[in-house]
């Protein structure tokens, strides 16, 4: 071996600079990932755990590892370590459930809500026997919003406010051909209705997980955030858990007519206190 051999550097793949194009590229991929996988589920007996649900969830995370790889996005902003202000782990575990809980206190109060035959202990047992696979789907989700398109909107020079709102944007209209392909197994309030109040509640929660995503320099708050509010959702929905008269007003989901104001207040006040321009 040579001296100029010996020393010669070696080649190393250097990350590029922030694109819209690379922008581009995660939002109409995932959008077309999505569609896609809503035309798969259509025709499916059981659309929920069918190919097509299954390539829907997967479209955040498929994007985001392959522009971070093959698009040379590199990983160093995908947010993957512990972080800091760890006190937005316990917010995020609790600002969902806390939300839930009001709305059926209102509804209980008001003669709207029920206990049903198997009550809180089999809400427990739902909890715990869903939240690995709940958390696993955040995950998914929460690498392609939080991991990639924050941190790269950021990079691009897009402010605080725009930048959460704009992932919502997008990340409520990735849900629209999944909401109506499922169709009254999604959800029982007309979809006309649905959609709108669903889009504001995605916007609130965008702000807020893009706060905590800031904040903290992590991923894994915005996971645990999505995942134990996902898995106490479904645990709801159960009508052996509770049975709800009137869900359009008192259903444990981010759209129903009370948890919707509370993510909005929540927003908010968590955008004034501890949002950031940055």
């Amino acid at each position: 071996m040579s001296a100029s051999t010996a020393t010669r550097p070696a080649r190393t793949r250097t990350p590029r600079p922030a694109s819209w194009r690379n922008v581009t590229f995660y939002a109409v991929g995932v959008m077309v990932l999505s569609v896609l996988g809503a035309l798969t589920l259509a025709g499916a007996q059981d659309k929920a755990t069918s190919p097509g649900a299954l390539l829907f969830v997967l479209s955040p995370i498929l994007m985001a590892v392959a522009l971070r790889t093959l698009g040379r996005d590199g990983w160093a902003d995908a947010g993957l370590g512990i972080g800091r202000e760890r006190g937005w782990y316990v917010f995020g575990a609790l600002w969902f459930p806390v939300a839930a809980a009001v709305a059926l206190l209102v509804g209980a109060l008001t003669g709207h809500v029920h206990a049903g035959d198997g009550g809180l202990p089999l809400f427990g047992t739902l909890v715990a026997t869903g939240l690995v696979a709940r958390t696993l789907f955040a995950l998914f989700e929460e690498w392609g919003w939080r991991g990639y398109l924050e941190p790269r909107l950021q990079a691009l020079g897009v402010a605080g406010l725009r930048r959460h709102l704009a992932v919502g944007a997008l990340w409520a209209v990735w849900h629209v051909p999944y909401i109506l392909a499922m169709g009254s197994e999604y959800t029982d309030v007309p979809l006309a209705l649905q959609v709108p109040l669903f889009t504001v509640a995605v916007l609130a929660m965008a702000v807020v997980l893009g706060v905590m995503r800031a904040r903290t320099g992590s991923v894994w708050p915005a996971v645990v955030e999505h995942g134990v509010a996902n898995a106490v959702a479904f645990a709801l929905l159960d009508a052996d858990v509770v049975r709800i008269d009137s869900p359009l007003a008192f259903a444990a989901r981010p759209e129903s007519l009370v948890v919707l104001p509370l993510l909005v207040l929540t927003a908010v006040v968590v955008w004034r206190r501890w949002g950031s321009d940055d």
